[in-house]
C-alpha cells in the first residue's frame, strides 16, 4: 500500500499553484443563520464578515472579504 504524501511533497505543488493563481476565491454558502460569517471570522481571521439579517433568499456575493493573515484568499459570504 502506498504511503500518504508528507508535507514535504506538498510544498512544490503549493508553490506551483501560487505561481499560476494570484488569488483563490472561496464562496461560503448556506441557509440563513447557520454561521457562515462566524466560520469566515474564525477560520480565516477576518473580522469584516459581519452577520447579515437580510431577507431570506437575497444574496449579494459582490463584496470581497480579504484576510489580513493571507491576502491570497478572497472570500465571499452568500448572506442568504
Amino acid at each position: 500500500m502506498a504511503e500518504p504524501p508528507t508535507s514535504g511533497h506538498l510544498q512544490p505543488t503549493t508553490d506551483e499553484l501560487f505561481k499560476l493563481v494570484e488569488r483563490f476565491r472561496v464562496l461560503v454558502i448556506g441557509k440563513s443563520g447557520v454561521g457562515k460569517s462566524s466560520l469566515i471570522n474564525e477560520c480565516f481571521g477576518v473580522k469584516d464578515a459581519t452577520v447579515a439579517h437580510s431577507e431570506a433568499g437575497v444574496s449579494d456575493i459582490s463584496t470581497e472579504i480579504i484576510s489580513s493573515e493571507n491576502g491570497r484568499f478572497v472570500l465571499h459570504d452568500s448572506k442568504a
